[in-house]
């Protein structure tokens, strides 16, 4: 009730206040960013004494982006629920939620704990993710990784797919489509 008041400047009508511009703005404001949250984070957020826009936008932001162990765990668990599906767009979905998901992390995360082993870790988790038709590529990477030892990060990993995507989904399409027609009945071409 307060916040839809606010955003009318209404208030007045609700307890007495100086008219100043910085004052109806920081109001205006305070309604926008409440009239926002759900219930549950009205309740967390929200404190009747304190109506300062910025410090109730750096409590909203600084909940959402810590750097806290569960933050980090939470996100580490979005990047392994990704599923790469063989379908072009499946796997290019796939693809971008990873490196968003991955970019987040990364920004959350202490730099020696993301520093250069964590993205090779994550290299080789999605070269075992890759599906059926495209382990070809994880063949190939896992050959030049025993013949250069130099280990990929995920982008690495990522371009390579990216260039033999349209190789792994037509050679998918082309196997169900041989399948189709060796398994339809043949029909007579004339009949007498």
């Amino acid at each position: 009730m307060a916040a839809t008041l606010g955003m009318r400047n209404l208030e007045s009508f609700l307890e007495e206040s100086e008219d100043s511009g910085i004052k109806r703005q920081c109001k205006t404001v305070y309604s926008f960013i409440i009239g926002h949250l759900d219930s549950e984070n009205y309740n967390k957020f929200v404190v009747d004494e304190d109506k300062h826009p910025g410090r109730l936008w750096s409590t909203i932001k600084e909940h959402y982006a810590s750097t806290s162990a569960e933050n980090i765990a939470t996100h580490f668990g979005k990047l392994f629920s990704i599923k790469f599906h063989s379908s072009s767009l499946g796997l290019s979905e796939a693809i971008s939620s990873f490196r968003s998901t991955l970019k987040i992390l990364c920004s959350l995360s202490p730099q020696p704990f993301m520093g250069k082993i964590m993205p090779q870790l994550l290299a080789f988790y999605v070269l075992c993710m890759l599906p059926g038709p495209c382990h070809h590529v994880s063949t190939a990477v896992f050959h030049s990784i025993q013949v250069s030892t130099k280990i990929p990060t995920v982008e690495e990993v990522f371009r390579e797919v990216e260039l033999d995507i349209v190789n792994c989904v037509d050679t998918e399409e082309e196997s169900n489509l041989a399948l189709k027609v060796s398994t339809k009945p043949k029909q007579q071409l004339c009949s007498k």
